[in-house]
């Protein structure tokens, strides 16, 4: 992992030093060129948790005990937790509670008398269901639930990361990737985790990446999916895409790289497109979202980049996620440096 402190970008996909862009004479023959302004990702404080004020010393404590009652009466009992999540999908009679929860018929009806109180449970006839209230309760805590589950299933990456730059939004819906899978390195295979992603870029259409490292591994992988047809948006921060200038992709390698592109595609009339967005920022986050999968890479407490583990997902709701983090990154950018 390097930085570097110095970088600017033309449309023309030559990379230039800043005393290129002072000179007025070496900007005559590029039509356009755009500063990318600061850039700020969604920053985990206090505010972004504020809900309510509900543990404030005000008229509105009692209240607010009230919610905390109810909150621990519900979810300090797995009996009528479970009840609530089972009549989520429907209304059923007590025979019908009994088999699915394992339960007798005494503790459940003790468990429906104490939802009951709470008005989150109505009786018609024979038959037990959710009301309004019930319902919005139950859809709440099924998706705390799978948030919950997310997190466990892959507590080993979680730990030890630094995740202040994933969008609040995102976080909220980590249930979207509760089936993702990490993928680690290990003394045996050191570069299990950049095989992986080269060979998942290789099958994907539509790339989408936010680099916070220079990887001459990965940028390879990624310029060379745009043979078969692909599109690449690469978005890097100034420090990295200096060193990605500095490293043979600036001049040479990117405009030698879209020249030969451009006449392949000619040949096997392939549309594909790459653009390369520049921020002003550093971010801490590797985010790779295809058509066909979502990879996230983060840096340990330490500030470093750790390539031993990599998180993968290729479900829709996994790549969807992924989609997400982008396309809010995206929205706080306000000036954009395409080339």
């Amino acid at each position: 992992m390097e930085y570097n402190k110095k970088s600017s970008i033309s449309n023309n996909f030559n990379l230039m030093n800043k005393d290129d862009i002072n000179n007025e004479n070496k900007l005559k023959n590029i039509s356009s060129i755009k500063n990318g302004n600061d850039f700020k990702l969604f920053d985990l404080d206090k505010d972004n948790y504020k809900i309510t004020d509900i543990v404030s010393n005000s008229v509105n404590d009692v209240k607010s005990n009230e919610i905390f009652i109810n909150i621990k009466h519900i979810l300090t009992s797995t009996l009528r937790t479970r009840l609530l999540i089972c009549l989520f999908s429907g209304k059923k009679d007590l025979k019908s509670l009994r088999n699915d929860l394992g339960k007798p018929s005494t503790s459940i009806l003790h468990g429906i008398k104490e939802l009951d109180k709470l008005n989150l449970i109505k009786k018609e006839k024979k038959n037990y269901g959710l009301s309004s209230n019930g319902t919005m309760l139950a859809m709440n805590i099924i998706k705390l639930i799978q948030n919950i589950y997310s997190i466990n299933n892959n507590s080993h990456f979680w730990d030890s990361h630094c995740i202040k730059d994933i969008p609040y939004e995102s976080l909220k819906k980590i249930h979207l990737i509760q089936n993702a899978k990490s993928i680690r390195s290990s003394e045996n295979d050191l570069a299990k985790t950049s095989k992986e992603y080269i060979s998942l870029v290789s099958k994907s259409k539509d790339i989408k990446v936010l680099l916070p490292i220079f990887s001459s591994i990965h940028l390879d992988a990624l310029l060379k999916s745009l043979n078969d047809g692909s599109n690449l948006e690469l978005i890097a921060s100034k420090n990295i895409l200096e060193f990605i200038r500095d490293n043979g992709y600036g001049g040479e390698k990117f405009s030698s790289f879209v020249k030969d592109n451009n006449m392949n595609n000619n040949k096997n009339n392939k549309n594909n497109s790459l653009k390369i967005w520049e921020l002003s920022k550093e971010f801490k986050l590797f985010l790779s979202s295809g058509n066909n999968f979502l990879s996230l890479g983060l840096f340990s407490d330490d500030g470093y980049y750790d390539d031993s583990i990599m998180l993968l997902d290729n479900t829709k709701e996994g790549i969807n996620w992924g989609g997400l983090k982008y396309l809010n990154i995206i929205k706080n950018i306000q000036n954009k440096l395409i080339f």
